[in-house]
């Protein structure tokens, strides 16, 4: 079937069979599919705790290798034949569309991580709705605060910190003095002893003022708004609503088969102590056996057991509570995570862009010259990192680059209307097609730089430093810098692309 459409091709559109364009996109289209599957394979979710093999390092490496083979594969019968070379007649646009074939090619080649990740998140995200994601994060989030979650700082005594000469580095104890502890300092400011909820007053170690989990799906005011809640049921002693939160809880652990010694009514005893809520006992957030052999595996501090307590009030207890926050962690993160991030597929553009400007390169000069232009652009990197090491500043690099680009703008210009011979030209043009995307980067470079020092002042007063606007936004718009950069490079290769077919036709001496 692809030889038929190859020669219909040669027949009727040239250029098309002469880039191998549409076998290319088939094959790349096969790629991307077959590493959508690996990734969905790869967002498998294994709530029994143990590690899995990591398919995502072993994706990279293997789509890496594939795509070099295809490539290597891919150029030479490409380069076979040659328009260029052998003065075939071609029209104005003909150099542009070989560039933008080599394009589209490349960015299929390169772009496999891509599908693997959709297909990795899309997974992930497939088993639970949103809505039923973020009624289990919920219940998880709030039963953190009968297990193991942290304890909520209380509000600072600003009479106190003012009153303070010295740093008294007091470690806070969990002995009750007075039936509440001593106020406490940290980094210089006294911190109250006490929270006060609806205006009762509640020791800084009672389970009022622990802290629930924070998952990605709901938002900081969310999780304040689920945690007061909490607060209130326990303040107003509604046990039935902590009960059926701790019900529903274990309704969530024992459908993923994780293990616990726990109880509802054990839990509720060993936890609930009306009216103060002090003397509770501690649950472990994991199994014993499990973390023997896994290390604590997990992705961030979050998941490791709060520990700024005494330990002798760890009950003999036990719930497998990180296992199953690490688990709806990733569920929440591929609910919320967007698919395709900004900044990744603008690196991919300029890979592709780079690569497709080195085999386009190759195909309009000669093998000699691009080797040359190569062994230059090496040395004269080396030179100007020299010179910008000595002079300690980017920028003189930055500088050279643009007047290397310049020169070479000018010299190619000079021999195209001048109809002068081709000579050293091609190895000018090597470099100018490999160079010429830096201008604007460079340029914007170059203003940043001025306005990093402008109305760049320091208030004493609020101890920070004030920097002008439009340094800040120049900063933040990086990104969409060189995203403009993309499509301008490509409205330049347009007319570009056509002095290269003239030029083409100059004596070669």
């Amino acid at each position: 079937m692809l030889k038929d459409i190859q020669k219909q091709l040669l027949l009727k559109y040239p250029l098309l069979w002469n880039t191998k364009f549409v076998p290319m996109v088939v094959i790349g289209l096969a790629i991307h599919l077959i590493f959508f599957a690996l990734g969905y394979l790869d967002g498998t979710i294994d709530f029994s705790g143990k590690i899995a093999f990591d398919l995502d390092v072993f994706s990279v490496m293997f789509g890496i290798l594939l795509c070099l083979i295809i490539i290597i594969l891919w150029l030479v019968n490409y380069f076979k034949n040659n328009a260029l070379k052998s003065f075939y007649s071609k029209s104005k646009e003909a150099v542009f569309y070989e560039w933008l074939q080599i394009f589209v090619i490349c960015t299929l080649l390169i772009t496999f991580y891509i599908p693997f990740s959709v297909g990795k998140q899309w997974h992930q995200s497939s088993y639970y709705s949103l809505e039923e994601t973020k009624r289990r994060c919920a219940v998880i989030s709030s039963a953190d605060m009968f297990i193991d979650g942290s304890f909520a700082e209380t509000e600072i005594d600003s009479v106190a910190s003012g009153l303070k000469t010295e740093i008294i580095d007091k470690v806070a104890d969990s002995t009750p003095v007075n039936g509440f502890n001593e106020d406490y300092e940290y980094n210089g400011r006294v911190f109250k002893n006490h929270i006060v909820f609806d205006g009762k007053v509640y020791n800084r170690f009672s389970l009022l003022n622990r802290n629930n989990f924070h998952f990605s799906i709901s938002t900081p005011k969310e999780d304040s708004i689920q945690k007061i809640k909490v607060q209130n049921w326990l303040h107003t002693n509604n046990q039935r609503a902590i009960k059926n939160l701790m019900s529903d809880y274990l309704t969530i652990l024992r459908e993923h088969r994780l293990k616990t010694n726990l109880t509802l009514e054990k839990w509720f005893e060993i936890t609930y102590k009306n009216p103060d809520f002090e003397n509770f006992f501690y649950i472990k957030p994991y199994v014993d056996e499990y973390e023997a052999t896994n290390r604590y595996d997990y992705r961030d501090q979050r998941f490791q057991p709060y520990t700024n307590y005494d330990t002798d009030k760890y009950s003999h207890y036990f719930v497998q509570q990180n296992v199953l926050k690490e688990k709806y962690d990733i569920i929440a993160d591929a609910h919320t995570n967007a698919y395709f991030n900004y900044e990744v597929l603008v690196f991919y553009l300029y890979s592709a862009l780079g690569l497709s400007l080195f085999i386009f390169s190759f195909r309009v000069t000669s093998g000699k010259s691009w080797l040359i232009a190569l062994v230059a652009i090496g040395v004269l990197n080396i030179v100007y990192g020299i010179f910008s090491a000595a002079s300690s500043s980017i920028l003189t690099y930055l500088f050279f680059i643009f007047a290397t680009i310049i020169g070479l703008s000018i010299y190619y210009l000079v021999i195209f209307t001048g109809k002068k011979t081709i000579q050293y030209s091609r190895i000018a043009l090597n470099m100018l097609l490999w160079s010429f995307t830096y201008c604007i980067p460079i340029i914007y470079f170059f203003i940043i730089d001025s306005y990093r020092n402008k109305n760049y002042d320091y208030h004493y007063e609020e101890s920070i430093y004030v920097r002008d606007p439009f340094y800040d936004w120049l900063n933040y718009h990086i990104t969409d810098m060189f995203l403009i950069n993309f499509f301008v490079t490509i409205l330049v290769l347009f007319f570009l692309t056509k002095t290269i077919r003239n030029w083409k036709g100059l004596a070669e001496e």
